[in-house]
């Protein structure tokens, strides 16, 4: 009996160790502070060298010469966030915390975090003509974010380019675009106009009185 119970005490002790050594492990990890790599984005391009990546080097955020630019900071990093324990072999590209990844799904950053990497710079008065006031406008919703309708990842963002302005609002607003009246008695040539011609979705909604 004495055995027995000898044995189940071992077993129990045993059994502990993972969860402990899991809480160790915990608490290590929340005590690193990710800082800026020394190399910027050729840190990422190492591993990150696709199609997405190319396409962002053709980019205005890829871009030294554009005032508040992401490639006169820290590069991928200005946005992603400090990459150094990403970028460890010993972490094989596990931040601590994780990189700020954008978009939607399971693997997404939480929206507030994403709306701070772009507002940081987008919501700062020096930006001119590329400051947003997204907080408080009509687009301002739980289900949506900058990347929602912008897409940084390309040569020309589909929304600022008229061929594809359209298209990109009509994800949303197909039954507002079929009934958009379409001023043929006042002779505008509605086909050549983009929605921004007339709507400023960055526009602060209006308080009722």
């Amino acid at each position: 009996m004495k055995s027995v119970i000898f044995i189940i005490s071992v077993l129990s002790v045993l059994s502990g160790w993972p969860d402990i050594s899991f809480a160790q492990g915990s608490s290590r990890a929340a005590t690193r502070t990710p800082s800026y790599t020394q190399d910027g984005s050729e840190s990422c391009l190492r591993c990150h060298s696709g199609e997405k990546m190319r396409a962002i080097a053709a980019s205005p955020h890829a871009n030294p010469e554009i005032q508040g630019a992401p490639a006169q900071e820290f590069g991928c990093e200005s946005c992603h966030g400090p990459g150094s324990i990403h970028i460890s072999r010993a972490h094989g590209g596990k931040g601590f915390p994780p990189l700020t990844q954008f978009g939607r799904g399971k693997s997404a950053s939480p929206r507030e975090e994403q709306l701070s990497a772009c507002l940081t710079c987008h919501g700062d008065d020096s930006m001119g003509e590329q400051q947003i006031g997204f907080i408080g406008s009509a687009h301002d919703r739980r289900t949506i974010n900058c990347s929602t309708c912008h897409k940084v990842h390309a040569e020309t963002d589909p929304i600022s380019d008229q061929d594809t302005q359209t298209k990109t609002c009509s994800r949303c607003h197909k039954r507002q675009l079929a009934e958009h009246p379409r001023f043929e008695d006042k002779s505008i040539d509605f086909d050549a106009l983009s929605c921004s011609t007339c709507h400023d979705v960055h526009v602060a909604a209006k308080l009722e009185d």
